[in-house]
């Protein structure tokens, strides 16, 4: 059973975005969803976490029926979205940011601490502005705390859209490298992106067009250059 199942899933805002996209990720794996600007990325995991109603479908997490439930019921049950543009709280420090991710979990200081220096595991340049107001990081940092402040619910699948956006190339692979680590701690991440220097952290790739889903893939097919050039457009 793969621990999230979408079927058949259709969204819409008055007008369809989703016209009944059916994809699994294994417990796990590392997916990446691919699509131009418009092609349904983000609506697709920000109904995955609760944020939109589907019009039509299902979506399984771990066995359960979880279209149309509540963020804060799908946090607690280890869902976690790092959003689109990071929004982390400006006027708040990197420590009160991180603590805000860990609401779900207050009562048990120990597993927050815990998760808290983890974060700093991945991250160390947020440990040095620990008491630095969110707003005045640099993006790259920014990123960081955002994807620092989904892991602290501790998450078992992370859903982050549009990881490497505004990043510098050299940046946006230190962050892939480290969400390849945070996979190898065991947790199952689906990342939205259009940067295609994702791909090697990759276990499985979808790629989005118009509301479908037009390739799904999983192990060394998703590095072949025919991939890049026939769905994304790139050449190497």
């Amino acid at each position: 059973m793969a621990l999230l199942e979408v079927d058949g899933l259709r969204v819409g805002y008055g007008f369809p975005v989703l016209m009944g996209i059916s994809f699994e990720v294994e417990e796990g794996e590392t997916a990446v969803l691919f699509g131009l600007n418009g092609a349904g990325k983000t609506t697709t995991v920000t109904t995955i976490a609760g944020l939109l109603k589907p019009d039509a479908g299902s979506i399984r997490f771990n066995g359960q029926d979880i279209a149309g439930k509540r963020p804060p019921e799908l946090v607690s049950a280890g869902v976690a979205l790092v959003p689109e543009g990071r929004r982390v709280f400006p006027n708040l420090t990197v420590a009160n940011n991180l603590r805000l991710g860990a609401w779900s979990r207050r009562g048990n200081h120990k597993e927050v601490e815990a998760s808290r220096a983890l974060v700093f595991d991945y991250f160390p340049r947020l440990a040095e502005r620990v008491d630095q107001a969110a707003g005045t990081l640099s993006g790259g940092e920014q990123q960081m705390l955002a994807i620092g402040r989904a892991l602290m619910s501790k998450p078992k699948l992370l859903l982050v859209d549009e990881a490497s956006l505004g990043l510098s190339p050299s940046l946006a692979k230190v962050v892939f490298q480290v969400m390849a680590q945070i996979n190898e701690d065991g947790v199952t991440v689906l990342i939205v992106e259009q940067n295609v220097g994702v791909l090697p952290y990759a276990d499985r790739a979808l790629i989005m067009e118009k509301g479908t889903l037009i390739y799904s893939g999983v192990g060394e097919e998703i590095r072949e250059a025919n991939l890049r050039e026939s769905y994304l457009g790139v050449h190497e």
